[in-house]
């Protein structure tokens, strides 16, 4: 069974009897844009990891609004393996395509392959670490800065996916990034116009917003990053 993400993600430090074990208890689930993969509140019964497309985690607030919480991407692990009840509503932003696995089969390979657990905790330890990246980002960073550091973290995800990182297509519209960073859709606006006077980026239209990156020095220094 090919796989385009075998190398990121939690199979990258597994041996081929580990994978093999993996492969024989996942199936293939594909989603168009705007379906629903898990609904927050649900029971924690699968776990899942993206081969294909992008996703949304969102939680729902009492009054019906919604807070962006982060965007998957191919290699990304998704599910709550030691809980009972789903967190978050997960949907996707693209067509998606993802290897599903019951929890209680990634119970058994728990048991028999201690270092497919390790890859999971791993997986859980990053995603706790951009949970406090994004807190940092929310509490102390600048509009633009935070404008900046969502193209600087595009183009690193396109550089991990061999993708072009100087031609990126964002997952979002200005509406939902503003909703990821904390800002109104008006300010992530002023910030992309600014970018493109200084001859950071420039920008094309369309359903999925276009952005070439002409300097990334620059829009590094902005986004108050080291140079990859």
């Amino acid at each position: 069974m090919g796989c385009e993400v075998r190398e990121r993600g939690v199979c990258a430090t597994l041996d081929v009897g580990q994978i093999g074990d993996m492969e024989s208890a996942v199936s293939v689930k594909r989603l168009s844009e705007g379906q629903l993969l898990m609904l927050e509140g649900d029971p924690s019964d699968h776990v899942a990891n993206v081969t294909r497309g992008r996703l949304k985690v969102y939680k729902s607030l009492p009054d019906g609004r919604t807070q962006l919480l982060r965007v998957l991407r191919p290699g990304d692990f998704i599910g709550a393996p030691f809980r009972d009840r789903t967190a978050c509503t997960v949907a996707a932003i693209t067509e998606c395509e993802l290897c599903i696995l019951p929890r209680k089969e990634l119970e058994r390979l728990f048991e028999r392959h201690r270092e497919i657990e390790h890859a999971v905790m791993r997986q859980l330890e990053d995603e706790l670490a951009e949970a406090q990246s994004r807190i940092l980002t929310l509490g102390r960073k600048t509009a633009m800065e935070r404008v900046a550091g969502f193209l600087v973290d595009e183009q690193e995800h396109a550089r991990t996916c061999g993708e072009q990182a100087d031609r990126l297509i964002l997952p979002l519209g200005r509406a939902e990034i503003g909703d990821l960073l904390g800002l109104t859709i008006e300010t992530v606006s002023r910030c992309m116009t600014r970018l493109k006077k200084a001859g950071i980026i420039a920008l094309e239209g369309g359903k999925s917003e276009r952005v070439s990156v002409l300097d990334t020095g620059r829009l590094q220094d902005l986004a108050g990053v080291q140079a990859y």
